[in-house]
């Protein structure tokens, strides 16, 4: 035993007493080896979070570097006069102000999500209907959809479905769902949004024509900083649906997706009664 604690003091935590006695000594050494197994638990889960750290630095640095070198590289020009053609100036005005609103977009949605991804962040949770969150936003995205042509029609079984939850929230993960069905749905075609009764609760589907999502892609569509290859998706900031998912886990809604390459996507949100 007195070997298994020296080794469990270096940090190797596979060591086991291997002692089985019915008698106090035998008791001793088997909480070692329960302790050995805690602190392995806790090591593995340290070198998890650990990763989930760098790998949220390596994302979160290459996502800012490009916004970052397309202003630098354009204001340099500006001001080296290597641009002096009026209509080039303008181009290059643009393009700042392009890839400066996309870096706001996304300082702003990284802090809303350090926001909900806080336990201690509490949430305005009223009494509310449900319906009423959807056809606010619905409202809200037929001007985006309008500019492509697209239309959105929404079919709900009950005119009412009560629950608790912070109105402001709600709507802004249906934004980030619908939103994004626009982004890849292709001019004037539908997006159809359903409400109905499913087993004890309700499921409200997002459903669209666009590109689908590859089946390899579908698990990681609501971590930080995922984009499809898609040209449409070119400017999204790759944070959108994970506001989106940290907002429906608080609320206790499972959301999910359902897509066929080629066919569409369905986003679904399934909520308890």
């Amino acid at each position: 035993m007195e070997e298994t604690t020296q080794q469990l003091a270096d940090n190797h935590y596979e060591a086991h007493t291997g002692i089985v006695q019915n008698d106090e000594m035998g008791s001793l050494a088997a909480n070692i080896d329960i302790l050995a197994e805690k602190l392995a638990e806790a090591a593995q889960e340290s070198a998890k979070l650990d990763k989930m750290r760098k790998d949220f630095i390596t994302s979160i640095s290459h996502e800012l570097r490009t916004p970052v070198t397309v202003i630098r590289g354009s204001l340099e020009a500006l001001n080296d006069h290597v641009v002096e053609d009026p209509a080039k100036i303008d181009e290059y005005y643009q393009q700042m102000l392009t890839e400066s609103i996309h870096l706001e977009r996304m300082i702003n949605d990284l802090l809303e999500l350090s926001r909900l991804q806080n336990p201690d962040y509490q949430m305005e949770m009223s009494s509310l209907n449900f319906v009423d969150v959807v056809e606010n936003a619905i409202r809200s995205v037929r001007y985006i959809a309008r500019e492509k042509g697209i239309t959105l029609t929404f079919t709900k079984e009950p005119l009412t479905f009560m629950l608790m939850g912070d109105y402001t929230r709600l709507r802004q993960m249906l934004l980030a769902v619908m939103e994004n069905a626009v982004k890849f749905s292709a001019e004037k075609s539908e997006i159809r949004i359903t409400l109905n009764a499913s087993g004890e609760g309700y499921r409200l589907a997002v459903s669209d024509n666009g590109p689908g999502i590859a089946e390899k892609d579908q698990p990681y569509i609501f971590e930080k900083f995922f984009k499809s290859n898609e040209e449409s998706n070119k400017q999204g900031t790759g944070l959108g649906l994970a506001v989106a998912k940290q907002i429906a886990d608080r609320h206790g809604i499972v959301l999910s997706v359902e897509s066929t390459p080629g066919k569409g996507s369905t986003f679904l949100f399934d909520l308890n009664q």
